[in-house]
C-alpha cells in the first residue's frame, strides 16, 4: 500500500491532524531526506527551505544548492496561490515542466504544516514526463481523428458495439446509446452484411490482421450512405480481444469519381479539335454542363491587337451582359494573364492563366460545391493549357507543310516558267522585226500547260489594241472593250492606265460588276496578270495572259512576268536602234524642248549665254558631255557646279570654254544616243534646248519624238530633211569600226577625240584622259593603240 506524505510524518512522530498541522521545522528536514521521491520544502512565499538529493538531481544540481531559490524560478507555472490551493485540498495534483526548456514533467502533492507559528508546505512529487507525452500523443491523434472527420467505434468479442463516437452516430443518424451493445451489422447495409460476418471470421480466427471494406451505411431514414471502413484487431492487457474501426463517409469522393470520369470523357473531344476557338468551346460547355459551374469564360490572346478576346462564353450564364474584350491594365483578367498566376476572389470567382493563350474564367460556384470544384476547374485549366499548346503546334506544322506545298509548286512553276523564258529570250534574240518578238512571245507562253491565253497590245488613241496573240481565245478581244478612258477595264487597260502590273487572283470575284469577268469565265479564264512593257518612261505596249486556275499568279511568277515585260521592252528598243543605226541614208531633225533641270539649261541660265555641246559619251550610269560655255573660267564653272546634283567633276580641255563635265543619271543628250539617234549639234539656253539629231531613214520618226517626249516638256519638231551619208553605211568605215571595238575602247577613243587629244598642238594629254575616265595611263593608251589598229586595218586592210 502507497503511503501518503501525511502517513510519513505520522510515522515521524509528528501531530496529525487536519489542515496546518504543528510540525517542528527539524522533523519536515528530515522527514524530506527520508522521502525516495522528489521533495522539498517550501515557506508561504514559495521559497524552498529544505529539499532531497532526488529533488535536487532534476535540476542537475545539489540538493543544498536548491535551497533559497523560489519556486516559480524552478516551475515558472507555479505561483504561492497555486502551491496554496493544492494544500487547501485541490482535488487536482500541480503538474509543471522542470524549467523553462525542460522537457520533464513533475506532478506536484501538497500538504500544509505550522512550524514556529510559520506556514510551511510539504511538497512531493512524482515524475509523470512519460505519462505527459503518452497524453499529448492520445490528444493529438484524437484531434488528428477530429480534423479527418471519420468516425471511430470499437468492437468487443462477440462484435458488439462496444464505443462509438458522435461521428458515428451522424453518420448513422441514431444515438449513440442505441448504437452501443447493438451488433456491427448495425453499421453495414443489407447488401454488405455476409462480407461484414466473412471479415469478421478472419479477424476472430488471425487470419489478418487489419481489413478495409467499402460498401454502404444503413441509416436511420433508410437511406443508404457509401462509406468506407477499415477494421483493426487487438489484444487487451486482460487477453480480450477487441476490434477498433475507422469509418468514412465517401460519398463526395464517389461524386468527384464520376465528375472527373465525366470530365475525361468530355475532354476527349479536345483530341479532335483543330482551331483554338474549338477549345474554348470545348472547355466552357465542360465547365457549365460537367462541373457545373455558371459564367465559364475563355479569353484568348489577340497577338495582332495586343488584347484579351471572349472567345467563347458559357450560353447558361445568369447575366445577358457579355464579356468584353481586355487590354493592357484593364483589370484582373489582364493581371492574371500577365502574372501567369490563378487567382480565386472572396466571392468564389476563379480566374486561371491558360499560359500564352489566354485566361479561363468562371463564377462563384454554388452552396453545394466545395474545394473539389475548385481541384477540378484547376485540372480543366490545366487541360485547356495542354489542348491550346497541341493546336498551336498543330497549326505551325499545317502552316509550315502548306508553305512548303506551295514553295514546291511555285518551283515548279517557276521551271516551267524559266524554260518558257529561255524559249522567249531566244526568240528576242533571233527576231528581226518587232512583230516577230510580239508572236514569239504569245507562242511560247501558250505552248506551257498552265497559260490557256496570251496577247500582247499597243497603246494607241486612248486604248489598247491587240497586236499578236496564241491560245484559246475564242472571240474574246472582239467581245470586251480595250479603250483605256474611265474606270475598271480588263488587265490589259489597267495597266495601259497605270503603267504598273494588273494580277487578278479569281475573275469569279464581282462576276456582275464588270462585263470582261463574265466573258472570261465563260472561257475558263480563271486568274489573269497583266505587265507594262515599258523601257526608261516609254510604254510600248502591254502582254496580258490568262490561266485556267484561280490563284496561278503568285508573288514569284509576278515578279518574273514583271521582268519578262522589261526584257520585251529593252528587246524591242534596241531592234529599233539598229533599224536607227544602220542605213545608207539619214533623217535629220530640227527639235526643240524644256528641260529646266538638265545642266547644260542650268549653265546657261546661271551665265547668261548659250551653252552647246559637242560631244557625247555614254557610261554605264553616268553621262560624259563635253560643253562649250563662253568666257567663263574653270574656277567659276567648277564653284557653280559643285552645287548641282548628280555632278561628279568638270575640267577644263580648251582654252576657248571647251569643258568635260561628268554627269549621273539621266541627260538629254544621253536620252537621244540611247533612242538610236546621233547627235548633231545642242544648243541650250535659259529657256530651252534645240538640237539637231539624225535618225536612220527607216525609223518612225512619230515614235522616236513621242519617246522624246515621255521624258521632257514642250517637245516640238521643227524641220525634217533627208540626207545622203556614207560612213554610216553597214559597209561604211565607222559602222564596221564600232562593231570591232568593245565598248571601253570605244568610250576611250571618243573621250580623247572629243578632248582634243588628236588635236597638234594636242590640247589634252593622255594623263588627263586618264584622269577623266578614272583609269591608269598605261591603260588609256593600250585602248588608243588597239583603237588605231583596228582603224587602220579597216583602212589599209586590203592593201
Amino acid at each position: 500500500m502507497k503511503k501518503s506524505v501525511g502517513d510519513s510524518a505520522d510515522e515521524a512522530g509528528g501531530e496529525s491532524g487536519g489542515m496546518g498541522k504543528e510540525t517542528p521545522a527539524a522533523l519536515l528536514t528530515t522527514l524530506v531526506a527520508r522521502i525516495p521521491e522528489p521533495a522539498f520544502v517550501a515557506d508561504e512565499e514559495a521559497t524552498i527551505v529544505a529539499a532531497n538529493d532526488p529533488f535536487g538531481e532534476l535540476f542537475g544540481r545539489a540538493s543544498d544548492a536548491i535551497v533559497g531559490e523560489s519556486l516559480p524560478s524552478l516551475f515558472p507555472s507555479v505561483t504561492c496561490e497555486t502551491v496554496a490551493s493544492a494544500a487547501d485540498g485541490s482535488d487536482e495534483p500541480i503538474t509543471a515542466r522542470c524549467g523553462d526548456e525542460s522537457e520533464s514533467w513533475i506532478e506536484l502533492t501538497v500538504e500544509r504544516h505550522r512550524s514556529n507559528g510559520r506556514t510551511r508546505f510539504l511538497v512531493v512529487g512524482h515524475e509523470v514526463t512519460a505519462h505527459r507525452e503518452r497524453e499529448r500523443e492520445l490528444d493529438w491523434y484524437r484531434r488528428l481523428v477530429e480534423a479527418m472527420g471519420d468516425g471511430v467505434y470499437t468492437l468487443d468479442e462477440s462484435f458488439a458495439v462496444e464505443t462509438v463516437d458522435d461521428t458515428v452516430a451522424a453518420l448513422t443518424g441514431r444515438d449513440r446509446e442505441d448504437l452501443v451493445g447493438s451488433d456491427a451489422d448495425v453499421l453495414a447495409a443489407d447488401s454488405t452484411v455476409e462480407r461484414v460476418a466473412q471479415l469478421r471470421e478472419q479477424l476472430l480466427d488471425g487470419d489478418r490482421e487489419d481489413v478495409t471494406l467499402t460498401g454502404e451505411l444503413e441509416v436511420a431514414d433508410g437511406e443508404r450512405l457509401p462509406a468506407e471502413t477499415r477494421f483493426s484487431a487487438f489484444e487487451r492487457a486482460d487477453g480480450a480481444q477487441q476490434t477498433v474501426g475507422v469509418v468514412r463517409d465517401i460519398s463526395d469522393r464517389q461524386q468527384f469519381a464520376r465528375t472527373l470520369e465525366a470530365l475525361q470523357k468530355s475532354t476527349r473531344r479536345l483530341l479532335h479539335a483543330k482551331t483554338t476557338d474549338e477549345v474554348a468551346t470545348i472547355i466552357t460547355e465542360t465547365a457549365s454542363d460537367v462541373l457545373d459551374v455558371p459564367g465559364a469564360t475563355v479569353y484568348l490572346f489577340d497577338r495582332a491587337e495586343n488584347v484579351l478576346r471572349p472567345a467563347a462564353v458559357d450560353d447558361a450564364s445568369t447575366t445577358d451582359e457579355q464579356p468584353a474584350t481586355v487590354g493592357p491594365d484593364e483589370g484582373l483578367i489582364w493581371d492574371v494573364f500577365v502574372d501567369d498566376e490563378g487567382v480565386t476572389l472572396g466571392t468564389g470567382d476563379m480566374y486561371r492563366p491558360l499560359d500564352d493563350h489566354g485566361v479561363l474564367s468562371v463564377r462563384a460556384p454554388t452552396s453545394e460545391q466545395n474545394g473539389r470544384t475548385r481541384e477540378l476547374v484547376d485540372l480543366l485549366a490545366d487541360t485547356a493549357r495542354a489542348a491550346l499548346a497541341r493546336v498551336d503546334r498543330e497549326t505551325v506544322l499545317r502552316e509550315r507543310e502548306a508553305e512548303r506545298r506551295h514553295q514546291n509548286e511555285e518551283l515548279r512553276q517557276l521551271k516551267q516558267v524559266n524554260a518558257i523564258i529561255r524559249r522567249v529570250d531566244r526568240a528576242l534574240v533571233e527576231a528581226e522585226t518587232r512583230e516577230e518578238i510580239e508572236q514569239a512571245v504569245c507562242d511560247e507562253l501558250t505552248e506551257s500547260q498552265w497559260v490557256t491565253f496570251a496577247w500582247l497590245g499597243r497603246c494607241e488613241n486612248a486604248s489598247v489594241e491587240p497586236r499578236t496573240w496564241d491560245g484559246r481565245p475564242e472571240g474574246f478581244l472582239e467581245t470586251v472593250s480595250t479603250s483605256a478612258v474611265g474606270d475598271g477595264g480588263t488587265p490589259a487597260v489597267q495597266t495601259a492606265r497605270s503603267g504598273e502590273p494588273t494580277v487578278v487572283p479569281a475573275i469569279a470575284d464581282n462576276l456582275r460588276g464588270e462585263h470582261w469577268r463574265t466573258e472570261a469565265i465563260s472561257r475558263n479564264f480563271q486568274s489573269a496578270i497583266s505587265v507594262p512593257l515599258r523601257y526608261d518612261d516609254f510604254l510600248y505596249g502591254v502582254l496580258t495572259v490568262y490561266a485556267d486556275q484561280a490563284d496561278r499568279f503568285g508573288e514569284t511568277l509576278q515578279s518574273v512576268f514583271v521582268e519578262l515585260g522589261e526584257s520585251i521592252a529593252n528587246a524591242i528598243r534596241e531592234l529599233e536602234s539598229r533599224k536607227r543605226r544602220l542605213t545608207d541614208s539619214v533623217v535629220e531633225l530640227d527639235l526643240s524642248l524644256s528641260a529646266p533641270d538638265c545642266l547644260p539649261v542650268q549653265l546657261a541660265r546661271r551665265f547668261d549665254c548659250a551653252v552647246t555641246c559637242s560631244g557625247v559619251v555614254p557610261s554605264d550610269d553616268r553621262t560624259r558631255l563635253f560643253l562649250r560655255i563662253p568666257d567663263r573660267d574653270l574656277a567659276a564653272v567648277s564653284e557653280y557646279v559643285e552645287g548641282v546634283p548628280n555632278v561628279e567633276s568638270v575640267s577644263s580641255i580648251s582654252d576657248d570654254g571647251v569643258y568635260e563635265v561628268v554627269v549621273g543619271g539621266p541627260t538629254v543628250p544621253r536620252t537621244v544616243v540611247e533612242q538610236g539617234a546621233r547627235l548633231g549639234t545642242l544648243e541650250a539656253t535659259a529657256t530651252g534646248i534645240e538640237l539637231v539629231v539624225h535618225l536612220s531613214a527607216e525609223t518612225n520618226v512619230r515614235t522616236f519624238v513621242e519617246q522624246l517626249a515621255s521624258r521632257y516638256a514642250d517637245v516640238q519638231l521643227d524641220a525634217r530633211r533627208e540626207k545622203a551619208t556614207r560612213h554610216w553605211r553597214k559597209s561604211g568605215t565607222r559602222a564596221a569600226l564600232e562593231e570591232r571595238l568593245t565598248d571601253r575602247q570605244l568610250e576611250v577613243l571618243r573621250t580623247a577625240y572629243l578632248s582634243g587629244f588628236f588635236e597638234w598642238p594636242r590640247e589634252t594629254t593622255g594623263e588627263e584622259v586618264a584622269s577623266m575616265l578614272d583609269i591608269t595611263q598605261p591603260t588609256v593608251n593600250r585602248h588608243l593603240r588597239v583603237s588605231e589598229r583596228k582603224l587602220l586595218d579597216l583602212v589599209f586592210g586590203d592593201v
